[in-house]
């Protein structure tokens, strides 16, 4: 027989799980799931970026500017918790879109065409090999590129 004390503490933990809003990240499933924004499937893993509600709902997008491009235009930006962006340095790691280094180069083309890749530092840009002429960005910067390139 339970006791009224195991029956109200179960039923604490309960409402204390269902209270919690998710906080971080989750991983993205390449090849099944759709970005919310252009509806691309996503296919590569050193892209993808995701948004969370301060309710914890994730939409997920295929590469930085159609995450940055939704946040403008489709979801109403005082609900918004967070915004990640994949480590194109470490496929499957998300880092804060806001403390993200950014570097636009041809040399790895995006899915939409932006071709900017995410790192967590700028240093981790020898691990991937860059070479060439690239842009150094920083998230701000990003913003405009997607405003003028892709929003205008």
């Amino acid at each position: 027989m339970c006791s009224y004390k195991g029956i109200i503490a179960i039923v604490f933990v309960i409402s204390f799980f269902s209270c919690m809003r998710r906080q971080q990240p989750e991983p993205i499933h390449y090849g099944v799931e759709s970005c919310d924004f252009c509806r691309m499937t996503i296919v590569e893993p050193k892209w993808g970026a995701e948004i969370i509600t301060d309710k914890g709902k994730v939409y997920k997008f295929d590469v930085v500017e159609c995450m940055i491009a939704y946040y403008y235009t489709k979801i109403d930006t005082n609900k918004v918790r967070s915004m990640w962006t994949v480590d194109f340095a470490s496929p499957g790691q998300f880092i804060d879109a806001r403390q993200a280094c950014f570097i636009r180069t041809l040399q790895f083309p995006s899915p939409m065409g932006l071709n900017v890749i995410s790192l967590k530092t700028y240093i981790d840009s020898t691990k991937i090999g860059l070479e060439g002429n690239y842009e150094k960005l920083n998230w701000w910067g990003v913003v405009e590129k997607v405003k003028n390139e892709i929003l205008e």
